[in-house]
C-alpha cells in the first residue's frame, strides 16, 4: 500500500524567507500497512500531552478509494493552523522519517532493508516530547524524541517541523542499526562520526527537493560552494536555542575546521579553525566540512555536463550519496576513526571504479589538509584481490550458518587480522545487492556482496591521570566484502585502535569522570541517562556514550557551547510516573494492524 504524505521543504522560517511553500508531498513506497497515528510496520508516531503524559489521538488514515478512484492512501489533516496543526505535525514527522529511511535503502546506496539496533520492528517517534531546546535518539526507549522552544508572540520553534533535525535524528537511529558499536564508543571520533553522518544525511535530504534546489541555485548563481542554504543545519531551531541572536543555525558544513594542533588560522568571524577534539559536536565539523567540500567539487565538475545546474546538483548528490552511504557496510566493527571511515569510502568506490578516481583524490586531499590522517598513504586500500580459499567455499552456507562462519574465521585469522589466542565474535552476515554505475551513461549493474564482519576485544592500559585502575576493553574488528559471483575480495578493512585514538580515549575518560557523567552499573538493572561504567577483574568498559549526542552544537562560527549535561536529559518514554509494562502494552495495541 502507498500513501501521499506532506514533507517540509525546510523549516517554516527559512521556507518563507525564500518565498517557498512550507511543504511538498511525496509518495511512499509500498508499506505493509498504514494505521492511524500515523503508524506503519517500522515507524509509529506517538503524540503525548506534555503536561499529563497521556497519548493524544493520532492522525486518521484514509485508505485508497475503490477502483477508478483515489489510488493512494492519505491522512486527514484539518489545515486550519497550517503546519502548526497537531495532525499535520504527526504526519509530516512520519513522512520525513520514512523518506530518510528510503534514502539509505535505495538500490544504489545500501540496497537492503534497514533494521534497528534495539531489536524491535518499530521506531517510536514523539513529535512533541515537551518544552526543551533539544531532540535526540534513544536506543533504550526505541525512540526519537523531538522537543519545542517557546517564542514570545510567535508559534514555538518545533524541532518536528525542521527537516534537518528530523532527518539528522533519524540518521542516528539508522546508523545505530548499521554500526551498533558506535553507541558505546569511547573514542571521540567514533561519536563525532555519528554526528557528521547525521548532518550529511540532512544535506542529502535537502538535495531531494527540486523546489529547494532551484531556489537555492537561482539565488547563488548555480553554485553550492558558498551556499548556506545547503551547508547549514537547522537554522530556525538554532536561532530559537540562542536568545542572544548570535546563532544562525546549529552547525555549518561550509567550514575549514581542522585537527591540526599547530593551526592558528581563524574563520571570517575571527574564530579558530582548530576544533576541540573531545567535543563530538565540534569535532564532527572536520569530517562533514571535508566531505561538503568534496560534494561542492563534484557539483562544479558536473555543471558543464548539464544544461541546468539543478540537474547537475541532483546527479552530483546521488553520486555523493553512493560514496558516503555504501561505505557504512564496509566500515569495520567496533570503534571507528575518521580514517577508518575515509578508507571505507575509498574502498567501496575503488572496488567499483578502479580507473576513475578523481573524487577519491579530492577526499585524500581533504583528509590530509584537515589532519585527519598524517599523509595520503594512510588512506591506501587494497581492493579486488583474489584469496584462494574463497574460490571453493560455499558462500550461502557461510552467510547463513554461524558454525561455518566461526570455522572460517578461526581458520583464517591472518586474513581477518585476528590476534592469536584472542576470542572473537562473528557478526550476522549481510547478503546485499547494490546497483553500481560502472560506466558513464550506462545502466546500473547489480553486484551481490557478502559482508563478513568479525570483532574482538582489544585490551589497553588506562593512561596517566585516568581515575580508574588497570586497563580497559575496546571493541575492534575487520570487515570483508566478498563478490558473490567472482569470489573476489572487494575489500578488507580493519579498525585502527592505537596512537591518537588511544590517547583520546584516555582524555575522554578523564573528562567524563570529572563531569560526573559516569555511573557504575545499577544493581537494579534500570536504564540511566548517564554513561555507564562496567568493571571486571581490573578491566573497564563504558556503555551508552552516544546518549550524550543530543542536539548539541558548536555555534555558528565553531565556538564550543557547553554540551547538554546527561543529567538534564528528561526521562525517555514511558513518561514520568507511568508504568513501563502498561505503557508498552498500550503502544503494542495502538501500533498493531487491524485483524
Amino acid at each position: 500500500m502507498k500513501a501521499k504524505l506532506p514533507i517540509m521543504l525546510d523549516d517554516p522560517q527559512s521556507s518563507r524567507l525564500a518565498g517557498l511553500d512550507d511543504f511538498e508531498e511525496f509518495i511512499t513506497r509500498d508499506e505493509d500497512f498504514f494505521l492511524d497515528g500515523p503508524v506503519s510496520r517500522r515507524v509509529a508516531v506517538l503524540d503525548f500531552d506534555a503536561q499529563t503524559g497521556a497519548i493524544l489521538p493520532g492522525a486518521r488514515f484514509v485508505p485508497p478509494g475503490p477502483p477508478g478512484k483515489r489510488k493512494l492512501g492519505t491522512y486527514e489533516v484539518a489545515g486550519a493552523q497550517g503546519v502548526y496543526e497537531k495532525a499535520f505535525q504527526q504526519v509530516c514527522t512520519f513522512a520525513t522519517v520514512l523518506r530518510t529511511m528510503y534514502l539509505f535503502e535505495e538500490p544504489d546506496a545500501l540496497g537492503r532493508r534497514l533494521t534497528w539496533a534495539f531489536g524491535s520492528p518499530q521506531l517510536l517517534v514523539i513529535p512533541r516530547a515537551g518544552e526543551w531546546n533539544n531532540a535526540f535518539y534513544d536506543r533504550g526507549s526505541h525512540s526519537l524524541q523531538l522537543f519545542y522552544i517557546p517564542r514570545p508572540g510567535r508559534e514555538p520553534a518545533f524541532s518536528c517541523l525542521s527537516r534537518d533535525v528530523l532527518s539528522h535524528e533519524t540518521a542516528h537511529a539508522i546508523l545505530d542499526g548499521i554500526a551498533p558499536d558506535l553507541y558505546n564508543a569511547l573514542a571521540p571520533q567514533s561519536l563525532a562520526l555519528h554526528e557528521a553522518l547525521a548532518d550529511l544525511t540532512a544535506l542529502l535530504m535537502s538535495f531531494r527537493s527540486e523546489k529547494l534546489r532551484r531556489a537555492v541555485l537561482k539565488a547563488t548563481n548555480g553554485s553550492i560552494a558558498d551556499s548556506t542554504a545547503f551547508s547549514t543545519v537547522a537554522p530556525e531551531f538554532g536561532q530559537a536555542r540562542d536568545p542572544s541572536g548570535a546563532s544562525r543555525y546549529l552547525r555549518s558544513l561550509l567550514n575549514q575546521k581542522t585537527l591540526d594542533r599547530a593551526d592558528e588560522s581563524v574563520d571570517a568571524n575571527g574564530f579558530p579553525n582548530r576544533v576541540n577534539r573531545f567535543n563530538p559536536h565540534s569535532l564532527c565539523q572536520v569530517l562533514s566540512g571535508a566531505l561538503y567540500t568534496v560534494m561542492a567539487k563534484i557539483h562544479g565538475s558536473l555543471s558543464t555536463d548539464f544544461s541546468g545546474s539543478g540537474k547537475a546538483l541532483f546527479v552530483g548528490g546521488e553520486r555523493f550519496k553512493r560514496m558516503i552511504l555504501r561505505a557504512l557496510d564496509y566500515l569495520p566493527p567496533g570503534e571507528a576513526s575518521f580514517a577508518d571511515y575515509g578508507r571505507a569510502i575509498l574502498a567501496s568506490d575503488q572496488a567499483a571504479h578502479p580507473d576513475d578516481g578523481q573524487e577519491r583524490e579530492w577526499i585524500r586531499d581533504e583528509f590530509v589538509r584537515r589532519a585527519m590522517v598524517p599523509d595520503r598513504k594512510a588512506l591506501d586500500v587494497e581492493t579486488n584481490v583474489r584469496f584462494e580459499p574463497l574460490e571453493s567455499i560455499d558462500l550461502a552456507t557461510l552467510a547463513t550458518s554461524d558454525w561455518a562462519a566461526y570455522e572460517f574465521a578461526g581458520r583464517h585469522r591472518d586474513l581477518l587480522r585476528i590476534p592469536e589466542g584472542v576470542p572473537f565474535q562473528v557478526r550476522p552476515r549481510l547478503d546485499t545487492t547494490k546497483c553500481y554505475y560502472l560506466k558513464k551513461g550506462a545502466d546500473p549493474v547489480p553486484i551481490r556482496e557478502l559482508i563478513f564482519k568479525v570483532s574482538w576485544s582489544h585490551h589497553e592500559p588506562n593512561g596517566a591521570g585516568v581515575p580508574f585502575p588497570g586497563g580497559r576493553q575496546v571493541t575492534v574488528g575487520t570487515t570483508l566484502a566478498i563478490d558473490w559471483e567472482t569470489r573476489v575480495l572487494r575489500a578488507r578493512l580493519t579498525s585502527e585502535w592505537g596512537g591518537e585514538q588511544q590517547t583520546d580515549r584516555d582524555e575522554t575518560l578523564k573528562q567524563l569522570a570529572e563531569s560526573g557523567a559516569l555511573q557504575t552499573a545499577d544493581e537494579t538493572g534500570k536504564e540511566s541517562s548517564l554513561v555507564r561504567l562496567e568493571t571486571q577483574e581490573g578491566l573497564l568498559r563504558v556503555r551508552g556514550t552516544a546518549r550524550m549526542l543530543h542536539l548539541g552544537h558548536a555555534g555558528p562560527a565553531g565556538v564550543d557551547h557547553p554540551p547538554v549535561s546527561p543529567r538534564a536529559t528528561p526521562p525517555p518514554i514511558p513518561p514520568p510516573g507511568g508504568d513501563a509494562g502498561a505503557f508498552y502494552d498500550l503502544v503494542e495495541n495502538r501500533c498493531r494492524p487491524r485483524q
